[in-house]
């Protein structure tokens, strides 16, 4: 199997707490088989609290899926052990074998009939053509998906799942390559903490926001602006020039990033401007405020304070509805809206 380009890893903490085993439930990666490389699965450390229970950057993992090329075969009475590298490391895979029926299908009083024959026939043919498949030998790619143990002191996998990978241009192998960059990236890299640190660590540091946080924030902040102000209509850059909210919009953001939070700072006039639009676009999406169509002057108006939108709303619906050539699914549509619309905007009054 060729080298993989990159290993994505994040080095956690040695002295870092465990996290206990009610919440383990919450990460995704727990009850899932973990594509790792055989390197990081010899390196996951054990739990302390379950014993066959692993870490790796604090996601609890059980089970497995590796790929990789066999390096060596041994063969016992029930099982096949056999060694697998993806070139980043080694580890033994113990696969149980198959049960085989070649007793009960030679049995004479099953083989009656002419057709039963010929079907066990076709069943030992077919069987043969599994086992032949699935006879694994040094240098065949191999795929394993199983559970993590220990064994003489030494780390291996008990496979649930094994089959030989027929891949001899390397389709498999390569999609693998690149898969595996892309989930170290996304998932395991990025630490699973204990939920109960997390909400204490952002009561105790509200000075520091990331993006969608900041956003939220300043958009319940506009939004308690224009009710406190009573305003009717406005501009973004009005709001802008308003001294708290322009304060809030200038805090430094952090992104995270696969082994720490840092702080970005770009532009500071197009950062603050662009933290604004975003916070006016989910009061929009939340109808708290609009914009009319075809306006040019990127006029925003408070929802809230025009009192005549239920009887315009109902008056537009009333002239449509005595026009001809309106079908009863179109009325439908409509009145749904406009009970929607209603709904919403009694809520609001």
């Amino acid at each position: 199997m060729p080298e993989p380009c990159l290993l994505m890893q994040c080095e956690s903490s040695p002295k870092e707490e465990e996290i206990p085993s009610l919440f383990w439930g919450l990460d995704p990666v727990f009850l899932a088989f973990a594509k790792l490389y055989i390197k990081d699965i010899l390196e996951m450390k054990e739990s302390q609290q379950v014993p066959g229970m692993y870490f790796y950057n604090g996601h609890p993992i059980r089970r497995v899926d590796i790929m990789g090329a066999v390096i060596s075969v041994k063969e016992r009475e029930t099982f096949y052990s056999y060694g697998v590298d993806d070139a980043t490391g080694v580890i033994n895979c113990v696969c149980w074998k198959r049960p085989s029926n070649a007793e009960s299908s030679s049995d004479p009083a099953i083989l009656s009939t002419s057709r039963e024959l010929s079907m066990t026939s076709q069943l030992k043919k077919l069987q043969e053509t599994i086992e032949q498949k699935t006879k694994i030998g040094i240098g065949d790619i191999i795929r394993v998906r199983g559970y993590v143990r220990m064994f003489r002191e030494e780390r291996e996998i008990c496979a649930t799942i094994y089959y030989k990978v027929d891949d001899p241009v390397w389709n498999m192998q390569i999609a693998r390559m690149l898969e595996l960059p892309e989930l170290y990236k996304k998932v395991y890299d990025q630490p699973f903490r204990n939920p109960a640190l997390k909400e204490e660590e952002a009561l105790n540091s509200k000075d520091t926001l990331d993006l969608a946080g900041l956003t939220a924030l300043l958009s319940e902040k506009v939004k308690e602006f224009l009710q406190e102000k009573k305003v009717q209509s406005f501009y973004q850059k009005e709001l802008e020039m308003v001294e708290p909210l322009q304060s809030l919009a200038s805090q430094p953001v952090t992104h995270s990033t696969c082994s720490d939070q840092v702080e970005l700072k770009n532009d500071a006039a197009s950062d603050i401007h662009s933290v604004f639009k975003n916070a006016l676009h989910l009061l929009q999406e939340k109808g708290f405020v609009f914009q009319r169509d075809g306006g040019s002057d990127k006029l925003y108006y408070v929802t809230s304070k025009d009192k005549d939108l239920h009887q315009k709303i109902y008056q537009i619906i009333k002239e449509d509805c005595q026009k001809p050539n309106r079908t009863s699914w179109r009325l439908i549509g409509k009145s749904l809206r406009f009970r929607h619309t209603e709904v919403n905007h009694r809520a609001r009054l």
